[in-house]
């Protein structure tokens, strides 16, 4: 449930992101019921922006002064808060609350470099047992990142309106060199924290004695990060224009790297029935690795989003006389056609932006462009798209 509070958009594109990343940390946590309450500086009060339980509750428009409350307290002190058992800890009071069930959460402050942006809780475990300072710990590095990307994310949307307003009818080249400052900008921002969490991730894998359900975890946010790290690297080559023809060369399968892409998004191709038909070159030579990973998850991703209610992926890989081929072939919505010559376009993009920046295509072409590569498109409305990728042979390994 949200409230109906109106924001700049900038701050919009903010909560919007905070409220997917609730969502994703129950998930991981398996918790029932969270909250997100976005700080008013005008009025110094935080205000319920979201909240997730499995009860319909009316409490919209919920208001909590600074020092009122948990999430008041939480705010006033500024540091994250664990709570295993309310009835015992002397900090705070349920307040005639009802809707947890559990004694059990955890409470965040949420912050950017402006200062506070919200507070965050979770509560309700789903075995009822309490959280634990390893849950918070968790919480705690990826509420910080969370922040780090909403507030790029809005910078991000900033900067595209301005640019449009500035000039719209800048050339193609101009538009990507604005493109590359704020990939920079953002990769840089991004990949300090980003170390961090990978590190101390991989120290409680390697020196921590967890539980199978707790290792599983790790993996999975550890799998995440890594695809984060490969994504802001290929933002940052794209960025750079880096010419890979100089650089030595690595060499992946085209064949396990769609199998691996495809795995990222296991849990959505199952919750939205998505069908997934695959017809691969098993002799296919491996490929030079110029970021080919970057263009197969976001065609994937493309074609998943097209079908919301369901429906058909079809992926082939091959050799034909001139190029490698990937065809990716989805039965959804199809797309318009006024916007087919532009759906290349940096920052161009028919979704919201916490589905995606406008720039997955964008920087898809040029990762083709690094092979000499093309890639082409048809679509129909209601009858789907198929996207096919050219990549020369020339890049194959041992061409």
């Amino acid at each position: 449930m949200e409230t109906k509070t109106t924001y700049p958009k900038s701050e919009t594109i903010i909560n919007n992101y905070l409220k997917g990343t609730l969502k994703e940390l129950m998930s991981v946590l398996r918790a029932e019921c969270g909250s997100l309450f976005i700080f008013d500086a005008s009025k110094e009060e935080l205000i319920l922006n979201t909240f997730y339980n499995s009860q319909e509750l009316s409490i919209r428009h919920q208001r909590q002064k600074i020092g009122e409350g948990v999430a008041g307290k939480v705010a006033e002190i500024k540091k994250p808060v664990l709570v295993k058992d309310i009835s015992s800890d002397n900090r705070f009071q349920q307040n005639g609350f009802t809707h947890y069930h559990t004694n059990s959460f955890i409470s965040i402050p949420l912050f950017c470099p402006n200062g506070l942006i919200g507070i965050m809780n979770i509560a309700d475990k789903s075995n009822r047992e309490p959280f634990s300072e390893k849950d918070l710990a968790f919480l705690v590095m990826l509420c910080r990142y969370a922040c780090i990307i909403a507030e790029n994310l809005a910078q991000a949307e900033k900067l595209n309106l301005e640019k449009e307003t500035f000039n719209n009818q800048k050339s193609l080249l101009e538009k990507y060199a604005s493109v590359g400052k704020l990939a920079a900008g953002i990769v840089h921002e991004v990949n300090n924290p980003l170390d961090g969490i990978i590190r101390y991730t991989n120290m409680l894998l390697t020196k921590m004695r967890l539980d199978p359900l707790e290792r599983e975890y790790l993996s999975e946010i550890k799998k995440g990060l890594n695809r984060i790290a490969k994504t802001t690297k290929s933002l940052l080559a794209f960025s750079h224009q880096v010419n890979s023809s100089g650089k030595t060369r690595s060499y992946i399968s085209i064949n396990e790297l769609i199998r691996d892409s495809l795995d990222v998004f296991k849990n959505k191709i199952a919750s939205h029935n998505i069908r997934v038909n695959l017809t691969l070159d098993n002799n296919l030579a491996r490929i030079a690795d110029f970021g080919i990973s970057h263009v197969c998850i976001n065609l994937i991703k493309n074609a998943m989003d097209a079908m919301p209610e369901g429906g058909e992926l079809e992926i082939s890989s091959g050799l034909n006389n001139e190029a490698v081929f990937l065809k990716f072939k989805d039965s959804g919505r199809g797309i318009p056609e006024e916007i087919k010559a532009r759906i290349f376009e940096p920052f161009f993009t028919t979704k919201s932006i916490i589905q995606g920046t406008g720039l997955g295509l964008a920087i898809s072409r040029e990762i083709i462009a690094k092979y000499g590569g093309k890639i082409e498109f048809q679509s129909q409305l209601e009858k789907g798209a198929e996207f096919t990728v050219l990549l020369p042979k020339e890049n194959l390994e041992n061409a």
